[in-house]
């Protein structure tokens, strides 16, 4: 199929035309505004469209033109930075009411009074999930260091990271005796514990590296969840700057029963892990515990590994001593130059594939 990037209207959904009295008009029918080309009206099965202008929309047609049944065919795409849509005109998602009514769009001339109509053609467009693809953040693999192959300032922006100074403030100031409650109570996962026990004694360091923990410990508990349901996505106490980035990066708007909800997909929750991981990176000096994270995050070491590669991590094995005594191995992800090539996931994308 080809495709070409169009702009298009949303069917009702523009918000009202004010009424106008024009002393004539002149209705002026064209047709086609393009050959063999409808206009293309759109309306959306979870929602209303608010803002049009963050949508970006491909239409793609059908190359067969000496089949008449194909050779109209359409498949419309939509993307946000959210979540993606698709329509189309033949099978079973095509809409009835364009093979029982015809649609137009009306272009006013409101000098000349005269109304240009052309044929339309309406799509529903549906939610699209790709439930096993993988979104890193931007890898600049051209960095001569490790710190600006995936860099900090992509993970949180400088007023998102002014808003961590409040909640942070009890990992900043964190005693021994806290440690061991938190223990104790298993209130915070193993990397959480391990890196505040090692906080640095320098007073800028240590407010840095309380922020990043914060976060990441944040975005673990995120993670755990499957469906939002509340405004605040882990309850009070999160800055809402904090709280409106969650909603947005790391969630999927879905439609059930006539109400909108955030869902942590299984590709949001791979790309938590992406980010934990990174920020894991930056406190550590950019070597980590990929088995420690594995099991905080509650993954298989397979999942952990295939993400991790994808990373362009480099990925090594070492002893570590059990508290019962004994030793088992851990697997290590440390982030050097030069990278390593780059690794595809052995899971493929599930997402539906135009042909």
């Amino acid at each position: 199929m080809a495709s070409a990037v169009l702009t298009l209207g949303t069917g009702g959904q523009t918000g009202e035309v004010a009424a106008e009295v024009l002393p004539s008009a002149r209705w002026l029918y064209c047709g086609e505004p393009e050959e063999i080309q409808r206009a293309v009206l759109v309306q959306f099965s979870n929602g209303k469209l608010q803002n049009p202008g963050n949508m970006r929309f491909t239409l793609y047609k059908s190359n067969d033109s000496t089949n008449p049944r194909k050779r109209n065919q359409r498949i419309l795409a939509a993307e946000t930075d959210r979540l993606s849509y698709v329509g189309n005109n033949f099978g079973t998602g095509a809409l009835k009411c364009n093979a029982l009514c015809r649609n137009f769009v009306g272009i006013l001339n409101k000098t000349s009074g005269q109304m240009e109509v052309y044929d339309a053609e309406l799509f529903n467009m549906q939610p699209l999930f790709s439930d096993d693809s993988l979104c890193l953040p931007h890898c600049y693999a051209d960095a001569a260091k490790p710190e600006d192959v995936y860099k900090f300032e992509d993970l949180l922006s400088p007023v998102e990271y002014e808003a961590l100074q409040s909640p942070s403030e009890a990992f900043r100031n964190v005693t021994s005796e806290e440690i061991l409650k938190m223990i104790e109570e298993n209130s915070h996962c193993s990397f959480v514990i391990e890196t505040l026990k090692s906080l640095p004694s320098n007073e800028e360091s240590r407010d840095w590296q309380a922020r990043c923990i914060w976060f990441l410990d944040t975005l673990i508990k995120f993670r755990s969840q499957r469906v939002i349901k509340r405004k605040s996505a882990l309850g009070p106490g999160i800055p809402h700057v904090i709280n409106t980035k969650l909603l947005k990066h790391f969630t999927c708007l879905t439609y059930n029963n006539g109400r909108l909800r955030n869902l942590i997909s299984d590709s949001m929750k791979a790309k938590i892990t992406a980010y934990v991981i990174i920020l894991a990176l930056h406190i550590n000096n950019f070597q980590i515990d990929l088995t420690v994270l594995q099991r905080d995050l509650k993954l298989s070491e397979r999942r952990m590994m295939e993400i991790a590669k994808a990373m362009r991590l480099k990925i090594s094995k070492k002893k570590v001593s059990l508290a019962a005594g004994g030793e088992e191995d851990h697997k290590l992800g440390t982030l050097s130059i030069p990278l390593p090539p780059a690794q595809t996931l052995d899971r493929q994308s599930k997402r539906r594939r135009i042909t």
